[in-house]
Order: C-alpha cells, then structure tokens, then sequence
C-alpha cells in the first residue's frame, strides 16, 4: 500500500465537469477548523509557511493527511558496544560533560557537547549544533535517538539527537518520521498533527456512511489518522512501514470509495444524455470491410460490434478502446468514423501530433476516398487562406470527416453536426483538450483510443464512468518483435547488427535518454549521432530527433525517416507515439533502465510494423543495478501489451502506465492498484449500494460522500482525468 504523495496544485480553471457537485454541500470547507491556515500554528513563520506551502501542505487538514513515509522505533534500546558509523541508534543514559564552543566561521553559533553515559558504564560522545549546553538536561536519565559518524580519528560520536527526557513523562515508543522541508523540524511538524487531530473527530471525515462503515467494521477515519500519526506502544511496526495496518486499510477503503462514488454518478449522468444516434443503412462500412485485403480480427469484430450498438442508441457513447501497438485500432476508428457518415453526421478524429494526423488522413483516403467522402487535414501546417476554407465547409456540413492536432479545438472551429469525436491516445490530451473537442457537438459520441498497455482490472477501475473495448491480439502478418539485453560493453555488435539491416535498405532507431552530454557519452543524442555517422554507420543518412527542436523541425526529420531520405533516426523518447515506418526494422534502447516498462514497450512497438522480421535491443548501462537489469530482463520476455501492465503494475505501479498524461494525476493519496485491486471492487460495490439506496445524496446520512466527494474536486480532480 502507498504512502502518502502530495496532492498536485489545483488546475487554473474550474473543471467542465465540477457540474456534478455544483448544488452539492461545502459544510466541510465553510466550518471546519482544519482549513485554518498553517501559517497560523505557533512556531511557524511566514519562511516556514512558504516551503510548506511548496509542498502542498497549506491548511491543518493538509497536515493531518500528510502521512509519515517511515517510523523510527524508539522502544529498542542500543549498546554503545553495537554501533557502526551510519546507523540511527537510540540509546539511554545519563548525560555529562556537556560545555559549548563557538562553530568554526560563525561565532554567533555554537556546538554543544556531551558524553552519555549508559548503566553498563560505557559511552559515546554526543554533538549537537547550534545549540547552547545549558540548555541541555545533563545530570538525569535520557533517551537520545540519532545518527553516528566516524570521526577522522575513528571515535565514534552521536550527531544532533532528539532528546526524550524520562523524568517528564512515558519513555518514547514509536516516532513518526515525515518528508518535510530543510526548515520545519520534525518535532514541529507532529505537534502541528496533533493539533489538527484534536479538531478532526468533528470535522466529518468520513465518506463512507456509519451503517456501511460499521457493516464493514472499518474504524473511523480520524481513529485510523491517529494511529498512523501517534502509533500505540504496542503497535506492528513492520506492518506499520510497509502500510499494511487496518488504519491504512480503513483510510484506502474510505478514499477508493469516493472515487468511485464519482465514476458511478458520472456514468448514471452520461446515461441520461441525449447522443447522436447513428443507426443509418450500413452501406459505407459494409464497402470498407468487403475491400479490405485481410480478414479482420475477432476483437476488432467484437470492437465494432459494441461500439456500433452503442452508436445506434439515443444514449451519448462514452467508451475507450484499448489495445496494444498494432492491434488494429485506427481501422476500428474508421468503421465509427464512417458509421456517423452514412447516418448524416460528420465525424472529427484528433492526434496528438502533426505527422500522426497526416498519416491517419492518408490511411482514411487511401481506404475510403473512393468511395466519395470528402476528408479535410487541419494542423498548424496549414494556410490561412486553406485554413479559412476549411473552416466555412465543417460549419456548412459540406466536410464530412475533420482529422487534426489541437487545430480542430482552436477558437473559429465548429461543424455543423457532429456525431463523433475519435481521440488517439487520448492520453497526451489533457482534460480540457478533449472537453473542448466534444464542445463542437452537444450530442457527439465519443471515443477515446491509447496503446497504453493497462490491466483490465486496473481499466475497469479507472474507466469506470466509460465503456471499455478491447483489442488483444495483432492482425494477420504481424510477427513479435524479437527482443534482447545487451549490455553497454557490447554495443558495438549491436552496431554491426543495425549496419547489417541498413545495408539490406532498412531502417533503425536509436533512442537515448538525453539530448547532449559529454563528447563520448553514450546516453545522449547528440554524441550518439556523432559516434554513428563517424564511425560504425559512416555513409548512412543519420536524422536527429529531441524536444528542443520545432515542431516544424520534428515533423520534417520524421518525413524524411518516413521517406528514406533518412535511414538511422536518433532520438529521444519523442519518437514514443510516432508513424508507421515499415520498413523500420530494429531499435536500439540506450540506457534502457532508465526508463518504465510500459514506456520500453511503447518505444518497442515503433519497429516490427512490416512484413521483415524486427528486433529490439536494451542496451543496460554498466553503472546499472542488478534490480534495474532484471527488471528490463523481464521485459524482454513479455510479448504482449497486457503481460507488460501485469509486470509494470506489480513492479512500479499504476504511475508510470500513465506517466504520460497532462492531467491524469489520480486524486489518491493513499490507494494504489499494486495491492488495492480488491478494495477497488469493493469500494465500487459499496458506493453502488448506496447510490441505490440514496440516489441524489440528499439523506442526513450521506452528508459523508457529499462531502467527501466536493474535497476530492478541491483536491483537483476531474472525472474527465479517468477518461
């Protein structure tokens, strides 16, 4: 189980769906004595305020969910005779010896020093900085919790310690340890919690109501925040750092269920929501797939069938297709394409970038354009004067399918009516890109396509407000690209390996982590190219490719790899969503540890688009760990996009699947998918029977949810995030 990560700042703009609690209740935020600024606690100033504040912990209630990342155990007790430089000791005696001295270079400061003395009559030295000895409790039973170090002359010494005077109360058990900024001790930061613990038992934390918390036996929420801010003496403090208590249990549970509370309530709205119903005579799509020179997959069959179903209802489609790299989901795309056509309504399909959306407007005319639709291209590239044409033709109805960048969403853009908003990888689309693009038709049908490989588990979870197909296998041609672990020392084979390819008139990738570094680095792109084009590639056209370059720049390297002009394209990871290149044949992953399993296999996907056998080479850097090499060993054994989420889920985590996206930082502070798969099915259980039972979260007893779910939205969260 996670522990806490901040909460990101909240988006510029209201969300286009905080709709949905638009008339619900802010009692939490207007009464709450946990929303007092921090700034106001005792002991912290504006400086302090500040780099709290950095860190997105602004009011007592963002404290109070401040987790502590590790727990130090205090009720053991350490022998001087044990110690070794580098290790947090905790150690009890009585302190002597203590005297002060100014600090080297600063004399308004002082070093405070001491000798503790245990009962078996040995001791160790003890410094502390900035700090005066008498202020210092010598002569009386302590307990010091600190680090040692080694001196020059090998002594031992115990550095800057806490101190737990015994005479003043309980000896210390367990102590929380938070991720704080350089300037908030430690010692600040939990009495700052206990503050806000004495408040939270009547701010209403819970959103899950009593009578399921209770069927449920869940422990209240400020109960379990106690627990994990103040330990009891006899707590598991194993299960207490990996995050395994009934607190952290309780707190997960509670979350989750918000969560889905929203998608559940999303989706009941969406089902209400008038669509475009394309159910016209199937003559454009039957003409398509009778031309096509292959036999269509079973999941691409089944796709299709579900999402022309769905397009034939009066109810608004909301679904997201998912399938792997090269699966077939851009054919899927121009069945629904044509589906809005032939019913008398345009359809509009967005890409994230220019060369993509050039090549699926290609792929449509070459596919469709003989049957007489008319397609129009609107990027950045394109004229004024083109541009303005284009634009009176979507509003006159005249353009019946619309492909584009984020051109299709700018100001002056509208079409006269839309059935359809396709998005491709939806992902590298932030929230309000795609509200904007279902903005140009009220009863558009939206479809939302990633090759991001996800779980299904983990995608019935995160798409919960949306229907979900499916694309697990790969069209009729398509081979597995072979994969390998190559270590740096042996690069230059793979070298020798590429030039081989290169000969034949293929092409490669090499793809590198950084975009310059030292002349003989291996890791960035411009030495690599370098290296290339002087030595084992010398005589082949090399492209560079990296995010400081235009777009314009980009695009025309990608043309000339796409053309032959270019047969070795250096890169960054901006190659990661490009074009179809079937004659490219290998690629070369430098410093493969660096980067997440589902990215590699994105970046992997890039070759084996042809009829030629591919291949895949990782390259490990030497400076690289035994985890991080079997990590990407393992890797080299998942062939499929759905095997690589398995591994990327149990491995990382739901993180870095969608490490990608503008705004899908999900609104959790505690759940994860790695171990919380089944609290998602049974927070999603539980947030339907209660929907059921309180539909419009009106009863007394709802006043949890309700309240949960508006601190969820000003936690920053859009449903639009999930989807």
């Amino acid at each position: 189980m996670a522990r806490f990560a901040p909460p990101r700042p909240r988006p510029a703009g209201a969300s286009p769906y905080s709709s949905l609690l638009a008339t619900q209740s802010s009692e939490f935020a207007a009464a709450s004595p946990l929303t007092a600024d921090i700034g106001n606690v005792p002991g912290v100033g504006p400086r302090r305020r500040a780099s709290l504040r950095a860190r997105q912990i602004a009011t007592l209630a963002d404290a109070l969910m401040h987790l502590p990342y590790r727990y130090e155990d205090l009720r053991r007790r350490d022998e001087v005779t044990t110690l070794r430089p580098g290790a947090t000791a905790v150690l009890e005696g009585v302190l002597h010896n203590t005297a002060d001295r100014p600090m080297p270079g600063r004399w308004s400061r002082r070093i405070a020093t001491g000798f503790l003395k245990q009962a078996s009559g040995k001791g160790i030295r003890v410094v502390w900085f900035n700090l005066r000895s008498g202020s210092l409790p010598a002569g009386e039973p302590l307990v010091l919790s600190g680090r040692v170090i080694s001196t020059p002359n090998g002594v031992l010494e115990l550095v800057h310690p806490e101190i737990h005077r015994l005479r003043s109360g309980s000896a210390p058990t367990i102590r929380p340890i938070y991720s704080l900024p350089a300037e908030v001790p430690q010692r600040l930061f939990a009495s700052i919690v206990g503050r806000a613990l004495q408040h939270a038992s009547r701010a209403g934390l819970d959103a899950i109501p009593p009578e399921l918390r209770i069927r449920e036996n869940l422990c209240e929420i400020v109960e379990a925040l106690r627990y994990l801010h103040q330990p009891p003496p006899d707590a598991n403090l194993e299960q207490l750092q990996i995050g395994e208590t009934a607190a952290h249990h309780a707190l997960v549970l509670d979350e989750l269920f918000t969560f889905q509370l929203a998608l559940v309530r999303e989706r009941a709205r969406l089902r209400t929501r008038a669509g475009a119903e394309l159910n016209g005579r199937a003559r454009l799509t039957s003409e398509l797939r009778a031309s096509l020179p292959f036999a269509l997959t079973a999941s691409q069959l089944r796709a299709i069938d579900e999402i022309s179903a769905e397009l034939a209802g009066p109810s608004q489609m909301n679904r997201i297709l998912v399938g792997d790299v090269g699966s077939g989901k851009t054919l899927v795309a121009f069945h629904a394409a044509l589906r809005a056509v032939e019913s008398g309504w345009q359809a509009a399909i967005m890409a994230p970038t220019e060369l993509l959306a050039e090549q699926h407007f290609a792929n449509f005319n070459r596919m469709c354009g003989r049957r007489g639709i008319t397609a129009a291209l609107l990027t950045g590239q394109v004229s004024a004067h083109e541009r303005g044409r284009l634009l009176r033709a979507l509003r006159r109805g005249e353009i019946p399918v619309a492909f584009g960048t984020h051109a299709l969403i700018q100001e002056g853009v509208a079409m006269r009516r839309l059935g359809i908003a396709i998005i491709d990888e939806q992902h590298r689309f932030g929230v309000f890109d795609r509200a904007r693009l279902m903005a140009l038709g009220s009863q558009a049908n939206v479809l939302l396509m990633t090759a991001t490989p996800i779980p299904r588990s983990l995608a019935m979870a995160l798409f919960r407000s949306l229907n979900v197909s499916w694309l697990d296998e790969l069209p009729p041609g398509r081979t597995a690209v072979a994969t390998e672990v190559v270590s740096e020392d042996a690069l230059a084979s793979v070298d020798s390996r590429v030039r081989a390819e290169l000969k034949l008139g293929r092409r490669a990738y090499y793809v590198l982590p950084l975009i310059e570094g030292a002349q003989d680095d291996p890791d960035s792109v411009l030495a690599t190219a370098k290296r290339l084009g002087d030595g084992p590639l010398k005589g082949f056209p090399i492209g560079m490719l990296h995010g400081r370059m235009r777009p314009m720049d980009k695009d025309e390297v990608m043309r000339q790899f796409r053309d032959g002009a270019v047969q070795v394209l250096v890169s960054t990871t901006v190659v990661e969503v490009g074009i179809d290149v079937p004659q490219a044949t290998i690629i070369v992953i430098v410093a493969a540890e660096r980067y997440g399993l589902a990215q590699l296999h994105q970046l992997r996907g890039r070759v084996g688009r042809g009829a030629d056998a591919s291949q895949c080479c990782l390259i490990v850097s030497n400076q690289a760990g035994q985890q991080a090499r079997a990590r990407v060993e393992r890797l080299a054994q998942c062939k499929s996009g759905t095997e690589v989420a398995q591994l990327d889920l149990r491995m990382r985590g739901p993180g870095d699947l969608f490490g990608a996206r503008q705004t899908g930082a999900l609104p959790l502070r505690f759940a994860t998918f790695i171990r919380d798969f089944a609290l998602i099915q049974q927070a999603g259980d539980l947030a339907q029977e209660w929907l059921q039972h309180d539909p419009e979260l009106t009863v007394a007893a709802s006043s949890g949810p309700r309240n949960a779910l508006t601190r969820m939205l000003e936690f920053g969260f859009s449903l639009g995030d999930v989807g």
